[in-house]
């Protein structure tokens, strides 16, 4: 009994000295945190009578900060899909409509004759980016100076044949299309395209002999062009392109000889392939004169 007394008793001293220790700490850090408090609000009030206008400029600072906050949200808000524009459309529209587009030119690769052009495209497109159509030339000769020197020179008359008029069905297809800055005035758009198809064309044989008969053909005649289109307007372009008319032509017979029969000629006739290489500008103008986008920006 006497041992257990003991034992309680040490129990009891260390509790209660472990809670005086505790009180103590307790109440140093209330003490000090009062002080601390204290010390702080007395510097504030003494800032606060000393900087009262500065304090007064900061309201006004956040309070603006504020106000520009809740304009940014409120803007925001009122923001759609079709207002953010990322890439600009495209400032012309060819499908579903028709084009009429009369052009000249001139040929570039026969040094001995050279011929004029006039003609008329007729297209319809398919899409905006593919079209089909019909055309129509007209031929001008004009005999260079080349020619004569040719016979001059060399005792020899050359063979020759000018072009009357042709049609052909042409496809094409436009794979580039892009912008540039008109001298920082303006954008202006364009395209380059592809285009071919076959046809016919009348011909002509230039006879060697003065004053002999001469014959025609109608020479089927397949093409291959590369060109462009600047837009202009709503309903007008300029269009310009390098076409490659391989004609399947029949020319005058190297036997041929004075007064003989025009038919006989003709079966002589040498078969040969022509390229006449044609460079021609026109305009392009689209019907209907407006179009409508079907997709948003």
């Amino acid at each position: 009994m006497k041992r257990l007394a003991v034992c309680l008793f040490v129990l009891i001293a260390i509790g209660g000295a472990g809670t005086l220790a505790w009180a103590a700490a307790g109440g140093d850090k209330g003490k000090s945190d009062k002080s601390d408090s204290a010390d702080t609000a007395g510097a504030a009030g003494g800032s606060a009578g000393a900087t009262m206008d500065e304090l007064d400029l900061s309201d006004t600072k956040e309070k603006n900060v504020d106000e520009a906050g809740a304009s940014a949200v409120k803007a925001s808000t009122t923001l759609s899909w079709q207002d953010i524009v990322v890439v600009p459309r495209k400032r012309f529209l060819k499908g579903g409509r028709f084009e009429f587009a009369p052009f000249t030119g001139v040929s570039l690769n026969d040094i001995l004759i050279r011929h004029y052009v006039f003609g008329l495209d007729l297209n319809f497109f398919l899409s905006n980016a593919m079209w089909i159509g019909l055309q129509g030339t007209y031929y001008v000769k004009a005999l260079t100076e080349r020619e004569e020197l040719i016979g001059l020179q060399y005792n020899r008359i050359p063979t020759l044949n000018k072009y009357l008029y042709g049609g052909a069905l042409n496809f094409g297809y436009a794979p580039v299309y892009g912008k540039f800055a008109w001298f920082n005035k303006s954008i202006l758009h364009w395209e380059i395209f592809a285009s071919g198809g076959v046809g016919v064309t009348k011909t002509e044989i230039i006879p060697r002999i003065p004053g002999e008969a001469s014959f025609t053909n109608l020479s089927i005649t397949p093409n291959v062009a590369l060109g462009g289109r600047f837009f202009l307007f709503d309903s007008l372009t300029v269009d310009y392109a390098v076409r490659d008319y391989i004609v399947l032509d029949k020319f005058e017979p190297t036997t041929r000889t004075a007064a003989q029969p025009i038919a006989t000629v003709k079966a002589n006739a040498e078969g040969k392939m022509v390229n006449n290489i044609m460079f021609y500008v026109g305009v392009g103008l689209y019907l209907p004169t407006k179009f409508q986008y079907k997709t948003p920006r």
